[in-house]
């Protein structure tokens, strides 16, 4: 009965050291985990980030979005051997401007002169904004940086290290939708529309200066001013 209790005892201690084991191996692989979800939540906003600049400015530097993100202390993410989970080098950006919309995706769709249309108003597709982020997080330490020690003790956990990861967060944004930053340019945009606007004025200011030049003598006893055949600009800041 006493040699039952011990042997017992002793399957129990060794149940418990695996339990503990299993239980450890959670842990580290919970806070990996959490570590490679935040890293992916930066390149996710990287990438949102540098799409709306190159909508913004037209053109982006991958300088100005990598360090924002993956630099200073709100990127200090450590792998288990304290070292930089995302070192310098291990995150690339691409840039793409060659993906266009078709006609039945844009404004006017394939209707008589739409397309052309959309190019004096610069409502033509010139292609998505898109910034993509490759991410390649460092698990552990490089093989040749290892000692014998260290292999040893890595025994449990080293498959951790052999990990090869690559996260990649993408961003894809329509440009130009015929938008003006002040009323001025907006009412440039629309004025310069050969089609749109131009041909129609051209013929009605054409007939305007006749009527003038037979009018204004006319009126030249009442001194009034000579009447404006600008009918566009004018009205710039006055109207949506």
């Amino acid at each position: 009965m006493k040699q039952q209790q011990q042997q017992q005892q002793g399957q129990a201690l060794v149940e418990g050291l695996i339990v503990l084991l299993g239980i450890l191996t959670l842990w580290i692989g919970g806070t990996w985990l959490l570590r490679l979800q935040d890293v992916a939540l930066a390149g996710q906003h990287a990438s949102r980030f540098g799409a709306f600049e190159l909508a913004r400015a037209g053109s982006l530097s991958e300088d100005r979005v990598t360090p924002r993100f993956f630099a200073g202390p709100h990127a200090s993410w450590r792998n288990r051997h304290a070292r930089a989970l995302v070192p310098p080098g291990q995150v690339h950006m691409a840039i793409s401007r060659s993906m266009q919309l078709g006609p039945q995706g844009q404004p006017g769709v394939s209707e008589r002169h739409a397309s052309r249309l959309r190019q004096e108003w610069g409502l033509q597709d010139t292609g998505i904004a898109q910034v993509s982020l490759d991410i390649s997080p460092q698990a552990g330490t490089p093989r040749a940086e290892r000692s014998a020690n260290a292999e040893r003790a890595d025994l449990t956990l080293g498959f951790i290290d052999t990990i090869a990861l690559l996260l990649r967060r993408h961003t894809a944004i329509l440009t130009d939708a015929g938008h003006s930053t002040d009323t001025n340019g907006a009412h440039e945009r629309a004025a310069g529309s050969e089609s749109g606007w131009r041909q129609a004025a051209q013929a009605s200011y054409a007939a305007a200066e006749r009527i003038a030049a037979a009018a204004m003598p006319v009126d030249s006893p009442w001194h009034r001013a000579r009447p404006v055949l600008d009918w566009f600009m004018p009205w710039a800041g006055k109207k949506p």
